[in-house]
């Protein structure tokens, strides 16, 4: 792995760690404020296109999930050049919501720009995947 491509992966680990400490600062730092946004949901109406979207979100996601734990990444994926770079991740989630534990993965495919020295994400979507068969397509 490049020194590009690791510290690109390295920014999407401290965000995942950020998100874990519901900490919406620590997450909003990772987001890029040079480049217009895009960023997925994993619900039809989460768009989000501006720093409010995304720290709403954030701040929804926090106010509904406690006890945050990631487990270990199962995919990996990173390209980068000098000031874009590409980053798809899948890794188990377990938290507490409604009094209920929840376990699931989680995918994200991510695109980060430099800012400076530091990657920031300007892109990206957020899936869960369904067992083969519980769909229809």
């Amino acid at each position: 792995m490049t020194q590009d491509e690791q510290t690109a992966l390295d920014a999407v680990r401290n965000v995942l760690d950020s998100y874990s400490k519901r900490n919406v600062e620590n997450c909003m730092s990772a987001v890029a404020a040079s480049k217009p946004i895009l960023l997925l949901g994993t619900n039809d109406n989460e768009v989000f296109k501006t720093i409010e979207d995304v720290r709403d979100a954030f701040n929804r996601d926090f106010s509904n999930m406690t006890n945050i734990r990631w487990g270990e990444y199962r995919h990996i994926h990173v390209e980068a050049v000098s000031t874009l770079a590409s980053v798809i991740v899948e890794l188990p989630i377990s938290y507490q919501c409604g009094g209920k534990e929840v376990e699931t993965h989680f995918r994200y495919a991510l695109t980060l720009t430099k800012e400076g020295e530091q990657w920031k994400i300007c892109a990206g979507m957020t899936s869960v995947p369904f067992k083969a068969g519980t769909y229809s397509f």
